[in-house]
């Protein structure tokens, strides 16, 4: 069964997952979560593990609790980010990690007006990926770790990040993969404009497909992709349980981890 959150989300994607669900007529129920108090709340009881979870990044990290440890909830947290992916493929945009204390120094003795690329090297993101100036980076990297509280988006000076040079990205792409195969993918960047566009040239999804055949995290997941001076590159990979959809395929996506998971659990 799957089970989507309701609350705290994008209305349109919302929608969307919720109109593929019943017009493939697979059950599925829907839930709250709880942002402070971190759970999910429904009309009736959860019993089993039996769930597919769709809905915030929170909601994944709930679901992997050892109290709920849903068989649908396809995240590892080893895999899942940027460390794995730079040990197992040679083909990532942003080559390098560090902490947040060592890219503090590092800022520090950049000119304050340079650009930089930042993200978590963690999937379930504390933070979105962005650019920003050298010395506006380090005071917001600066005030994140010293207002830090817990909570499951805490920032600690030992947290990694990734950190570099802004690249001139011709085009962006996201693709679902499921059991390894590419199901659906979108455009939903072009010459750093937001464009979404459902992707069905076949010479593109070949390519997607030859890119998906090397180390994945998970059997099912997200893989954005981004071309950057003619040559395809892969910029992160994302927890198929919490992406957006952007001009994807749902009903494609939906249906085929409908029977994976009834092929697998």
């Amino acid at each position: 069964m799957f089970i989507v959150q309701h609350n705290l989300m994008n209305s349109d994607q919302l929608g969307t997952i919720a109109c593929a669900l019943v017009d493939l007529n697979i059950p599925h129920k829907f839930v709250g979560v709880i942002p402070f108090s971190h759970e999910i709340t429904s009309d009736e009881p959860l019993v089993g593990i039996d769930f597919i979870p769709y809905g915030s990044t929170l909601m994944t990290m709930l679901t992997m609790r050892d109290t709920l440890n849903w068989i649908g909830t396809y995240f590892i947290p080893e895999t899942f980010r940027a460390e794995a992916w730079l040990k197992n493929r040679d083909d990532m945009l942003n080559p390098n990690t560090c902490t947040i204390e060592e890219a503090i120094t590092f800022l520090k003795l950049m000119d304050s007006d340079d650009e930089f690329f930042t993200r978590p090297c963690e999937d379930l993101k504390q933070y979105s990926g962005q650019v920003m100036k050298a010395g506006e980076l380090h005071d917001w990297l600066l005030d994140a770790v010293e207002c830090a509280s817990s909570g499951s988006y805490k920032l600690e000076l030992d947290t990694k990040i990734q950190i570099c040079k802004p690249r001139n990205i011709q085009a962006e792409w996201r693709w679902f993969i499921v059991n390894g195969q590419v199901i659906s993918g979108s455009m939903y960047r072009r010459e750093g404009v937001l464009y979404k566009k459902n992707e069905s040239d076949i010479a593109t999804v070949y390519e997607a497909q030859q890119m998906a055949n090397k180390w994945l995290p998970h059997r099912n997941c997200v893989m954005d992709l981004a071309l950057v001076d003619n040559e395809v590159k892969v910029i992160e990979f994302n927890t198929i349980n919490s992406s957006g959809f952007y001009d994807n395929d749902v009903k494609r996506v939906v249906q085929a981890l409908w029977t994976d998971f009834n092929e697998f659990r």
